[in-house]
């Protein structure tokens, strides 16, 4: 006796019948109940269907994450840039005479919580600014 294929179970779901010269195997009528259990469960309608406005759902949300991730790496590399420029100007003076490097550093050290306060206020600043921008969308 021949295996059936898809093709055949589906000629065989469609027709209602079996062909009068053959007798289904114990495999092919596990096969056949399995097809017709499928193609009942996909006649059937879903209880709830998506709303009309998932797609745009999704692709907002998607838009929503790349933004953040972007915004966050704009903020870092603001702050980045500022500790970079603090070493470098460090950097230039202690080339040009230690002493004013010293200064300089010392300086830093001294009004270190004035410059993380406004470090601080620049980075809220810009977080509160694309937040703000996003509502008006």
């Amino acid at each position: 006796m021949k295996e059936l294929d898809d093709d055949a179970l589906q000629e065989l779901l469609n027709g209602g019948l079996l062909p009068d010269d053959e007798t289904l195997s114990d495999n092919d009528q596990a096969n056949l109940q399995a097809y017709q259990s499928l193609f009942t469960a996909l006649n059937t309608e879903p209880a709830e269907g998506l709303p009309m406005s998932f797609a745009a759902n999704v692709r907002r949300a998607i838009q929503e994450q790349a933004a953040r991730k972007s915004d966050m790496r704009f903020n870092i590399l603001a702050l980045l840039l500022f500790l970079v420029g603090l070493a470098v100007a460090y950097g230039m003076l202690a080339l040009i005479s230690p002493e004013s490097g010293d200064m300089f550093l010392t300086a830093v050290v001294g009004y270190k919580w004035v410059l993380l306060t406004m470090v601080a206020g620049f980075v809220a600043f810009l977080f509160i600014d694309q937040r703000l921008a996003k509502r008006s969308y």
